[in-house]
């Protein structure tokens, strides 16, 4: 059985993006970014929305070795996390999009927790969730089994935040780790009901 995972990289105040959408503040270095891509590793399968989808189908076409005219400057923890990305399934959620144009990705038009939760049971890999609106639903319904909070050291004061409001859950801390940049990274898992 597989597990849902939320990874995501949020600034001290907990935005994932400011009001315009801006997330630059959050790039990774090549250690970071080599860490995200361990953490992932195990990903079958990517959920995602429009808005992420839009972002990240460029992994379609930055070359899992070396570099390319596309992506002149590459780097190896790029080529890896390309390498992952390719050969996961993707599915996106989306009412406004007619196709997706990237390998392996399927386009559904509703969330359903229940079909997501017997994917993750029937799955030996396991689901990466992306995207606060998205993984919001997923928290809602209880059935995200681990949080992974990239933490940078700025405040931005308003924007998307990555958790949805009035939702009450416990998670326990698995891990903590610091990078040489100041970044860290916050592990966390459902704590089981007792």
């Amino acid at each position: 059985m597989g597990k849902l995972i939320y990874l995501i990289t949020t600034t001290l105040d907990g935005y994932v993006a400011d009001k315009d959408g801006n997330f630059g503040w959050g790039m990774p270095t090549e250690e970071v970014h080599m860490f995200v891509n361990d953490t992932l590793r195990n990903v079958g399968t990517v959920l995602m929305g429009r808005n992420l989808y839009e972002t990240m189908k460029v992994w379609d076409d930055i070359p899992t070795q070396g570099t390319n005219e596309f992506m002149p400057d590459a780097s190896d923890a790029m080529n890896d996390y390309a390498s992952i990305w390719q050969a996961a399934n993707k599915i996106v959620y989306s009412t406004s999009l007619e196709e997706v144009t990237t390998v392996n990705t399927t386009l559904q038009q509703v969330f359903d927790p229940a079909a997501i939760q017997k994917l993750v049971q029937e799955s030996d890999k396991d689901l990466d969730i992306g995207g606060p609106h998205l993984a919001g639903q997923a928290i809602k319904a209880g059935i995200v089994d681990e949080l992974h909070q990239i933490v940078v050291p700025v405040m931005i004061g308003s924007g998307n935040h990555w958790l949805p409001a009035d939702v009450t859950a416990k998670f326990e801390l698995a891990g903590v780790r610091k990078f040489e940049n100041g970044f860290v990274h916050l592990h966390y898992r459902k704590k089981a009901s007792s």
